[in-house]
C-alpha cells in the first residue's frame, strides 16, 4: 500500500507545462458560453427571452415587409355564403383575410379584380336583400290577398333598403313599412308610416342633409306618406330624424350656402380673366359678398287729379201738365159738344194751364280718376356689396445673361389688372363695391405647372419603404441588441478563462511540494512520501470512498503489472 502515493505522484510528475494549461482552458468552452454560464439563473432566463423576442421581431418585420397590401372584397360577409366564397378563393389560390370585428373579407390588391370576377361568375357576391323580384314568384291558386300584400310590402322595403345602403356612410339599412288598409270612409283614413334602421361604418356619421335626404326618399316612395311619419334610427339607438321645427336653422344654412356659391362664382370669374395673363400660381383672389336676404313686399296706389274720365252717366227727365180727363169713359161721343165761349182772360188761362204741369230733370255722372297701383316684392338674396382683393406676385423677367429675375409690377400694369377684375365681377360703384389689386412677392417657389405627382404618392414607393424599414429594424436589432449582448458575454467568458489559467498556474507551482491540485473542483491533496503511514492510509480511504471504481482499476493495473 505504500506504493500508492508513488503511483499517484507519477501523474503529477508527468509534467504540466504552459501549453497543457492553455489547452485545458481553451477546451473548457467558447467565451460567450462561459460568460452565459457565469450569469445567475434569472439573468440567463432573461437573456434567452430577450434573444427570442429579438428573433421574433425580426421575423415579424420580414413577414410584414413581404406582406401584400390588402383591399376589401366583401364588406358584410355575414350577408353572403361565407363557406362557398372561401372555397372559391382557396381553389383559385387567392390569399384572403377576414376581420372578425367588422366581418370584412380582404384580398391582395393585385388579386382584387380577379377575385371579384371569380365570385361573380359563381353568383356569390349578389345582394341577398329581397326586393320587388319577390313578386316574380308564381302565385299558387290558393294565395290570398293578404299574402300578396305582404309580398309587395316586403319587396318595397327591400328596394328602399338597397337604395339607402348606397349612401357612403351607411353600412347596412333596414326599412319597416306600416301600410294601413285603404277605407272608403274619410273618417277611417290612416296615413302610412315608416321606420328606417341604419348601421353606420365605425367612425362615420350622417350629416343633417343626408338624414333629410333619406327621410324624403322614403316619404316620396310611399303614396300618401308624410315626412313627419318617417323615423330614422342608427345602431346606437339615436333618433336621427327629429321632428322639431328647424326652419330657422335650415334657412340660415341655405343662406350661407347661397353666399358661398356667389363668392365662388365671382372668384371663378376672376380666375378666368387673370389665369391666362398671370399664370396659375402667380396670384391669389378672395371675395366677400354682402347678401341681403330680407323679404319685402311694397304696395303703392297713386292718383292723378289732372286726368279725369267720365265712367258712367244717368239722365232722368219727367214732365206732368194739363186737365185730367173726366166723366164717363166713352160718353163724349154720345153727347153734343158744349157751346164755345171766349175766355175772360187769356193770360190767366195760359198761366193756369202752365201751373197745372210738373217737370223734373235728374242727371247722375260718375267720373274715374287716374289711379296707379304698384306692388313690389323684393327678391331675397340681393347683392348689396361686393369686395374683391387680389394679390399679384412679382413678374419673372429674363435678363441679358439668361437668368430669371423677379421684378415688381408697375402702377399702370396694376391699374390695367384692376380694370380687368372690375369688368369681370360686374363692379358697381353706386352699390359700394370695392376692388383692390396689389403687388407683393410670394414667399414660396412659383410652380410652372401641376407636373407629375410626387413619387411618395405612388403605390410602389410604400412597398419599397416597407422592405427598407424592415431591413433597418433588423440591423438595429443586430447591432444595437444582439451584438452588445454577445460582446458582454464574451468578456465575461474571457475573464473566467483568465481565472482558470491562474488556478492552473497555482496548481503547477504546488507540484513542487509533491501535491496534486485539481482546479475547478473541491481541493483534494494526496500526501507525499514523507507523510506518516496514518496520513497515507486516511488519504487512501478517502480516495476509495470518493471513487471506488477508479481505485479498483488501479488495483487491477497493479496486479497485471506484477504478473507480467
Amino acid at each position: 500500500m505504500a506504493d500508492v502515493p508513488a503511483q499517484t505522484a507519477d501523474v503529477a510528475d508527468s509534467g504540466v507545462d504552459r501549453t497543457r494549461i492553455e489547452q485545458a482552458a481553451a477546451s473548457s468552452g467558447h467565451p460567450v458560453l462561459l460568460g452565459f454560464n457565469k450569469l445567475p439563473m434569472g439573468r440567463q432566463v432573461a437573456t434567452i427571452a430577450g434573444v427570442a423576442l429579438v428573433v421574433a421581431l425580426a421575423i415579424a418585420m420580414m413577414l410584414w415587409s413581404h406582406e401584400p397590401t390588402m383591399k376589401p372584397l366583401i364588406t358584410r360577409l355575414q350577408d353572403h355564403n361565407a363557406q362557398e366564397i372561401i372555397e372559391v378563393l382557396q381553389r383559385e389560390n387567392i390569399l384572403f383575410e377576414i376581420d372578425p370585428a367588422t366581418q370584412i373579407l380582404m384580398v391582395p390588391a393585385a388579386d382584387l379584380h380577379d377575385a371579384r370576377l371569380k365570385l361573380a361568375s359563381a353568383s356569390l357576391i349578389d345582394d341577398k336583400t329581397v326586393g320587388l323580384e319577390v313578386l316574380d314568384k308564381d302565385s299558387t291558386l290558393g294565395t290570398s290577398q293578404f299574402i300578396e300584400d305582404a309580398r309587395y310590402r316586403r319587396g318595397l322595403e327591400g328596394e328602399l333598403a338597397r337604395t339607402i345602403s348606397s349612401v357612403k356612410s351607411v353600412r347596412n339599412a333596414r326599412v319597416h313599412l306600416a301600410l294601413p288598409k285603404q277605407s272608403v270612409f274619410v273618417r277611417d283614413q290612416r296615413r302610412p308610416r315608416a321606420s328606417v334602421f341604419l348601421e353606420l361604418y365605425p367612425g362615420r356619421d350622417l350629416s343633417r342633409d343626408q338624414v333629410e335626404a333619406i327621410v324624403n326618399l322614403v316619404a316620396s316612395s310611399v303614396s300618401e306618406m308624410d315626412r313627419a311619419d318617417v323615423s330614422v334610427v342608427d345602431q346606437y339607438g339615436n333618433l336621427l330624424s327629429k321632428t322639431e321645427d328647424k326652419s330657422d336653422e335650415i334657412l340660415a344654412a341655405k343662406q350661407l350656402e347661397y353666399t358661398q356659391k356667389v363668392e365662388e362664382n365671382v372668384i371663378q370669374a376672376v380666375n378666368n380673366i387673370l389665369k391666362p395673363v398671370l399664370g396659375t400660381e402667380n396670384y391669389k383672389a378672395e371675395v366677400s359678398a354682402d347678401i341681403d336676404f330680407t323679404r319685402m313686399e311694397q304696395a303703392q296706389e297713386l292718383f292723378n287729379p289732372d286726368l279725369v274720365a267720365l265712367r258712367s252717366e244717368q239722365l232722368i227727365d219727367e214732365a206732368n201738365g194739363g186737365d185730367k180727363a173726366g166723366g164717363i169713359p166713352g160718353a163724349l161721343s154720345n153727347q153734343p159738344p158744349a157751346d164755345a165761349g171766349a175766355p175772360e182772360d187769356a193770360r190767366n188761362a195760359a198761366a193756369g194751364g202752365a201751373g197745372n204741369g210738373v217737370r223734373r230733370s235728374e242727371a247722375t255722372r260718375n267720373y274715374e280718376v287716374d289711379r296707379t297701383i304698384n306692388i313690389k316684392q323684393h327678391q331675397t338674396g340681393r347683392l348689396q356689396r361686393l369686395t374683391v382683393a387680389v394679390v399679384v406676385n412679382d413678374r419673372a423677367v429674363t435678363n441679358a445673361d439668361g437668368v430669371v429675375e423677379y421684378q415688381p409690377w408697375t402702377d399702370n400694369d396694376l391699374l390695367r389688372l384692376e380694370t380687368l377684375v372690375k369688368d369681370a365681377v360686374g363692379f358697381n360703384a353706386a352699390r359700394g363695391d370695392s376692388v383692390n389689386v396689389i403687388n407683393s412677392p410670394f414667399m414660396g417657389k412659383v410652380d410652372e405647372g401641376l407636373g407629375d405627382p410626387d413619387f411618395w404618392t405612388q403605390p410602389w414607393f410604400w412597398e419599397i419603404m416597407k422592405q427598407i424599414l424592415a431591413g433597418l429594424f433588423i440591423l438595429i436589432l443586430i447591432f444595437g441588441v444582439i451584438r452588445p449582448t454577445v460582446k458582454s458575454l464574451a468578456q465575461k467568458g474571457e475573464e473566467q478563462d483568465a481565472v482558470l489559467l491562474g488556478e492552473l498556474e497555482d496548481a503547477e507551482a504546488g507540484l513542487d511540494d509533491d501535491k496534486v491540485s485539481i482546479a475547478g473542483m473541491d481541493e483534494f491533496l494526496l500526501p507525499g512520501a514523507s507523510e506518516t503511514y496514518e496520513r497515507q492510509l486516511d488519504a487512501l480511504k478517502s480516495l476509495i470512498a470518493e471513487d471506488p471504481a477508479r481505485v479498483a482499476q488501479v488495483m487491477i493495473r497493479w496486479v497485471n503489472e506484477e504478473n507480467a
